[in-house]
């Protein structure tokens, strides 16, 4: 059974692009959506209850708002007829009155294979689909040339797209959205409303040594680059629609000096001008002339077989992307680890333990009493 359903999803996809299917009870199966024959729109319903038989069949056909139904008793089909052959004959077999007419009505432009054709508009974006007409992407949009958008055909159902991880599109999308063209349409609204959220990083991306996330992409909403020497800043923006009053500024590093920069950090976030960007903000109030910063092109960044590994792990960089950036309290300790394999020591410890999301054990190297927020360090 489900060879002859794997073969008759592969048939409607290659012929009737606009039809899928799916399982009802026992061995029940729904064709369900619009296909195009002789010039007629045919929007339609196929309950197969002996699948993939057509004994018993039962055909509904659109006609306005309403559905006109056929079965074996009413519908003249040859015995030896399959699924695909009932389909392809549906423009002869089906009275004028109930076809749709070839010039689609506004109701029927919002069939998604029509908007297709109308939404094919090079000089503004790509519009590209699969073999099978499956699947649509949107890419290179003019203004927006990193992001993306793919949906599944006909269902438009949400596969991937281009924008933070912390937004729900999917159901943005479910309760704003009917058609591909109002998806589309609120698609670029989003990319626009979030213009200042991706020009708030532009300047970091471009001038701090950005550590994580790694490679950087449209979907993140989290920089960690130094500060200084064992002391890195972490910034976050939770609502990518409102960057300054949902960022957030965390300070990782040894326990007293992130003690110190708090209150630096606490006290500067009061002045904080809305004319500057983020980078000249955090500046100011760190009072620095410029973070440390990437190696340009005449001095290429260090291999990563170079950099200074995890001394636990002894891996520079994890799968996840992460980099070692907790340091001993100790300041004579040369510890420097991942986030994560710290953790990990942690959990071997007998005596560690986590009190309001902050963990205590001892330093794998020198033994001093260790502390730090996993939590918040490992939360992308």
């Amino acid at each position: 059974m489900s060879l002859e359903l794997n073969n008759l999803k592969r048939d409607l996809a290659v012929q009737f692009p606009g039809l899928y299917i799916e399982r009802r009870k026992n061995s029940a199966h729904c064709i369900d959506g619009v296909i195009y024959i002789n010039d007629k729109w045919i929007r339609l319903k196929l309950y197969l209850p002996h699948f993939p038989e057509l004994r018993d069949f039962e055909l509904h056909v659109q006609q306005h708002l309403e559905y006109k139904s056929y079965n074996s008793a009413n519908f003249q089909i040859q015995t030896n007829w399959q699924v695909t052959d009932l389909l392809s004959n549906l423009g002869q077999l089906v009275p004028e009155t109930v076809v749709l007419d070839a010039c689609p009505t506004a109701q029927q432009k919002s069939n998604v294979y029509t908007e297709i054709l109308e939404l094919h508009k090079p000089q503004q974006y790509r519009l590209q689909l699969n073999e099978s007409c499956s699947r649509i992407r949107f890419c290179s949009f003019a203004e927006h040339e990193a992001h993306y958008l793919e949906l599944e055909l006909p269902t438009l159902r949400l596969i991937e797209h281009s924008l933070p991880h912390c937004i729900q599109l999917a159901d943005i999308l479910a309760s704003s959205s009917r058609t591909l063209t109002d998806i589309l349409h609120l698609y670029l609204k989003l990319l626009e409303d979030l213009r200042p959220f991706y020009e708030s990083f532009a300047s970091i991306d471009e001038l701090c040594d950005v550590l994580q996330p790694y490679p950087i992409t449209t979907k993140h909403n989290t920089r960690v680059f130094p500060l200084k020497e064992r002391v890195y800043l972490k910034l976050t923006i939770a609502d990518p629609f409102a960057s300054y009053a949902s960022m957030a500024v965390q300070i990782i590093g040894p326990t007293e000096e992130v003690a110190q920069l708090r209150h630096v950090l606490s006290d500067g976030l009061g002045s904080w001008d809305i004319e500057l960007d983020m980078h000249k903000n955090l500046l100011n109030i760190f009072d620095l002339c410029y973070f440390p910063m990437p190696a340009d092109f005449e001095q290429p960044k260090k291999d990563e077989d170079e950099q200074q590994r995890c001394n636990i792990c002894f891996v520079y960089r994890l799968d996840s992307g992460e980099v070692p950036i907790v340091s001993c309290d100790n300041p004579r300790c040369v510890l420097k680890c991942h986030a994560a394999c710290l953790k990990e020591w942690f959990d071997t410890l007998i005596d560690g333990k986590t009190f309001l999301e902050v963990s205590f054990g001892l330093c794998p190297f020198c033994k001093a009493k260790l502390s730090t927020s996993f939590a918040a360090l490992l939360k992308n």
